[in-house]
């Protein structure tokens, strides 16, 4: 009976063995992992599967997160780490290695060590800590640096920033866009055939200074070039100067970006952008409807701010495609600060757009800068999809143009029951098939005297309009004595207040959600459910849950020691008695 017992344990044990050694055999041709949280949040995105399937050489990620660091800070080093942890299984080429910018106690070291991570794009913050009765300024640089092959080693940054939020919160919305932030690196590295965006110009467009910035981002995952819609070549095929020729030109282009336009367009120049748009390429139009600058402040108190829209003969192509573009200005009591070397000011006339539209592009994304905005209204086209990606605070309103713009108004307290418009749009996204503008229309010819054939019905695409030129002019460099004046400054940066507004980002986005043949984008849209403890309930609590942690365990052990001798003196009191 003991043996036959036996035999069986053993068989079921060799039984047991044999399907563990067959299940990592299956195991190791077939990869599969079980993702058991009700968000799926380490269940990766199609789209990065994919994106990680084009890896095809080891990918070092540097992450500067390792040490001593806040809670908070903990915790992003951990998704991170966590995060690429799920890259590397599915592909083990994905390597990482977390890094201490601040590991030598010798100061000139750490010193290079942060000029060095600055000038290869990673940005420190400073962060205040607490120890004991002292406080200390920590510098952490929430970033990694990505090398791939012989190309440049590409920053990323980890944390995303947020104006007027809490760091808690900022680290939160940083590990939802975990997974998008790390795949668009990877993106940026292997990614062979860039789309193409042109820059145009040939109307008075933003000089190529003010748009350095924007062009040196987009250049990172686009190949970016101005396209100038006066400048005509012989084409190629049939060696003449036409206008058909620079329509087949401009559409080797994926999108276009009109970035503040000054001079009058023309029927040409419509013609070349309406077939553009019916072609499917994608336009980004940052227009100013009221000519109104700060420069003029530095020269008088006041000046008065003109509508310059009709000037630009603009309002009837767009009008065609689905928006009204208001000769107006936008003042809004949550607004951007203006310095005037003693103290920084609110300015109503820069409206600071807290995106509030849940959609890919404007999804945790930090606060967007305006100068002198006008309002954007919707007209009947069949067939789009508008959405509202900028719109002002619940405290706005609109003032008529011609319209005195004041530097007192920097200094008087603005009149709160004047500010009762909510939610103004000040940029739209339209999506769809396109009417053209010469739909029942006469189309112009050409220099040559040739009727232009037309596309009446376009092609699927998308259009963004902001009716702000500013939004992509970058600042030039005229106060820190590090880098040379007039140098272009980060897209977004105001150097006079020291304050980093979304614009970049916003700007970035849009392109990659229309240009993203891969839908990575998609990513951004996902919500992950941030599990996050009562601060006031943990101060209020937190002596009782330290003891009830420190007894509880103790005590079980006591009463489940107590119940096993109780047990086992029943037992042999029993046997001694049965004997």
């Amino acid at each position: 009976m003991r043996n036959s017992r036996k035999t069986s344990d053993i068989g079921a044990f060799l039984a047991l063995v044999v399907a563990l050694v067959l299940l990592n055999i299956i195991a190791s041709f077939q990869f599969f992992r079980l993702d058991l949280t009700s968000e799926k949040r380490f269940t990766l995105n199609e789209a990065t599967k994919k994106l990680l399937d084009e890896v095809e050489d080891v990918m070092f990620f540097k992450i500067y997160l390792a040490g001593d660091y806040p809670p908070a800070f903990q915790k992003l080093q951990l998704e991170t780490k966590q995060m690429l942890d799920e890259f590397r299984a599915y592909n083990p080429k994905i390597q990482y290695k977390f890094i201490n910018p601040s590991e030598s106690e010798d100061r000139n070291i750490r010193k290079e060590v942060y000029e060095q991570l600055e000038g290869k794009g990673l940005y420190p913050i400073e962060v205040n800590t607490d120890e004991g009765d002292m406080r200390s300024q920590l510098r952490i640089f929430p970033g990694a640096l990505v090398g791939y092959l012989d190309f440049p080693e590409v920053p990323v940054q980890l944390l995303i920033p947020q104006i007027a939020t809490a760091p808690e919160a900022q680290i939160n919305s940083s590990i939802q866009n975990m997974e998008y932030t790390l795949a668009s690196s990877i993106r940026r590295l292997t990614k062979k055939v860039k789309p193409r965006i042109a820059l145009i110009r040939g109307q008075g467009e933003l000089e190529p200074q003010y748009l350095s910035d924007l062009a040196a981002t987009l250049s990172q995952h686009y190949y970016v070039s101005n396209f100038n819609l006066r400048e005509f070549v012989k084409d190629s095929i049939t060696g003449e100067v036409s206008l058909e020729a620079q329509m087949r030109r401009l559409s080797t282009y994926d999108a276009a970006i009109i970035a503040k336009p000054t001079q009058p367009f023309t029927d040409l120049d419509f013609v070349l952008l309406d077939q553009f748009v019916m072609n499917g390429g994608k336009t980004l139009w940052f227009i100013d409807a009221v000519n109104a600058n700060m420069d003029s402040l530095s020269q008088a108190s006041s000046f008065l701010a003109v509508p310059q829209l009709e000037e630009l003969n603009l309002r009837n192509l767009l009008f065609k495609y689905g928006v009204r573009i208001n000769s107006n200005m936008v003042k809004d009591l949550v607004a951007a600060g203006v310095n005037d070397r003693r103290s920084i000011n609110r300015w109503v006339y820069f409206p600071m757009v807290m995106p509030t539209i849940k959609h890919p592009i404007t999804k945790d994304l930090n606060a967007i800068k305006l100068e002198f905005p006008s309002t954007i209204d919707t007209v009947l086209s069949p067939g789009i999809t508008k959405t509202p990606l900028l719109r002002s605070s619940p405290y706005a309103r609109t003032v008529n143009t011609p319209h005195i713009v004041s530097l007192a108004a920097l200094y008087a307290q603005p009149n709160d029951q004047e500010y009762q418009s909510s939610f103004l749009p000040m940029g739209w996204l339209l999506e769809g098939s396109f009417n053209s503008f010469y739909e029942n229309r006469i189309v112009p010819r050409d220099m040559n005297g040739r009727k232009i054939p037309i596309k009446e019905k376009g092609a699927p695409t998308k259009m963004l309009v902001v009716a702000d030129g500013d939004l992509v002019k970058n600042q030039l460099n005229v106060i820190n004595p590090n880098l040379p004046r007039n140098a272009p400054l980060p897209l977004g940066y105001d150097q006079f207040t020291n304050t980093q507004f979304g614009n970049r980002d916003f700007v970035l986005n849009t392109v990659d959600y229309m240009l993203d043949d891969m839908g990575l984008i998609s990513i951004r849209s996902r919500e992950l459910k941030m599990r996050l403890l009562d601060e006031k309930r943990v101060r209020a609590e937190k002596n009782k849950w330290k003891m009830l942690n420190t007894a509880l365990p103790i005590g079980l052990v006591l009463v489940f020691g107590l119940i096993y001798v109780s047990l086992r003196k029943r037992k042999y009191n029993k046997q001694v008695t049965a004997s």
